[in-house]
């Protein structure tokens, strides 16, 4: 019986045998960029993502922010397109407060990036705590349902918490990781009360998405030694492990996009409960290898990752990347947690060929016994 990618990808997840090494590639950056500038290869000009890894023998990712619409009462939501700016104003009783995010997605990113913080001073706490007390999300699995169509047994939707788990929704989306560490340590209780009001919000989040038919949840993203390792530990990991406790609880498996240097962080991983760490990015594009990332974990956390995307790039030899996947294919035996993939994307500039190769590399030499 044939074993799909999909299938191979859930298998790896849940720490099963299967055939042979699974294979989950990203190549988002590189077909937005690509498509955007009307350079796609012209084999793949008509194709979407799921079709051009299905032809190079990948199974493949597809990437949805998320499966609800935010509702808001009591307040007013003004919105100012200057493409690619957008600037969003919250005006509430309390006061007002803005952001402003950029979004190219023909230069190949799939989300918006902060230009800004709604926080900006101390007297914006009350008008963010009345946005979160304001704010209701309500199911909406229209693009989810589109996605899984196109993915069928190729690949798998990539979804779950909008990127962020509580404290780092905070971090990086309403104060910025620079600006928040001052603020937790000069007002500590204005930071940890909206920790609270965000982890109501995400009880939202996670009913959503325990309806989904999905057998995975991101429940965290962009994982990296910023976080550092008291904050991590006191506001990331009870959270994660509640929240991949309860999905366990329903049968669904839980990963993060662990795509940054995160030296400090691997050896609390395994608090969290959290079965799967997507994106890994080993050395050089981080200061960790795979040999010691798999040491470090054993066949606790299932790994999805291992290839540099930088190897994709023209700058290495067809020679130098089959020796790397080759060698790679060595240090993680008996890879049964392990899905190949890329760390954390194909980038702009990479060869497409170079995907194919992985997966006749794994037919070769990726089989599992």
């Amino acid at each position: 019986m044939t074993v799909s990618h999909r299938e191979r990808i859930v298998a790896a997840g849940r720490k099963q045998k299967t055939d042979k090494l699974p294979f989950g590639a990203r190549i988002d950056v590189w077909y937005n960029y690509h498509a955007g500038h009307g350079t796609l290869p012209e084999k793949y000009k008509d194709k979407n993502i799921v079709e051009i890894c299905r032809d190079q023998g990948a199974g493949s990712q597809l990437r949805l922010y998320s499966t609800w619409k935010v509702w808001y009462t009591n307040l007013e939501v003004k919105v100012t397109e200057n493409p690619p700016r957008k600037t969003t104003e919250w005006r509430t009783p309390l006061g007002n407060v803005s952001m402003t995010t950029i979004f190219t997605p023909q230069e190949g990113p799939w989300i918006a990036y902060e230009l800004d913080h709604p926080f900006k001073k101390r007297e914006d706490y009350p008008v963010i705590e009345y946005i979160l007390q304001n704010t209701r999300l309500t199911p909406d699995y229209t693009e989810y349902n589109r996605l899984e169509k196109i993915a069928g047994n190729d690949g798998i939707v990539m979804t779950g918490m909008a990127s962020y788990s509580p404290m780092q929704q905070i971090m990086r989306y309403w104060i910025g990781f620079e600006r928040f560490f001052y603020e937790l340590h000069d007002n500590k209780a204005q930071v940890e009360r909206l920790f609270e009001l965000e982890k109501e919000l995400a009880k939202q989040k996670v009913e959503i998405l325990s309806k989904l038919p999905l057998e995975m949840i991101g429940v965290c993203s962009n994982w990296s030694d910023e976080f550092h390792t008291p904050i991590f530990m006191k506001y990331f990991v009870p959270w994660l492990k509640e929240t991949s406790d309860y999905f366990h609880s329903i049968g669904k498996l839980t990963h993060v996009h662990a795509d940054g240097e995160m030296k400090r962080l691997i050896p609390y991983f395994t608090e969290t409960h959290v079965d799967i760490a997507e994106a890994w990015s080993p050395v050089p594009m981080t200061s960790v290898t795979t040999v010691e990332l798999r040491k470090a974990w054993g066949d606790k956390v299932t790994i999805w990752g291992g290839i540099p995307a930088t190897l994709f790039g023209p700058q290495y030899s067809d020679d130098e990347f089959d020796a790397y996947v080759k060698n790679m294919f060595k240090e993680i035996v008996p890879g049964y947690n392990f899905i190949v993939g890329m760390g954390d994307n194909l980038p702009f500039d990479g060869k497409i060929e170079r995907v194919g190769r992985v997966a006749e590399l794994i037919d070769k030499y990726g089989k599992l016994r």
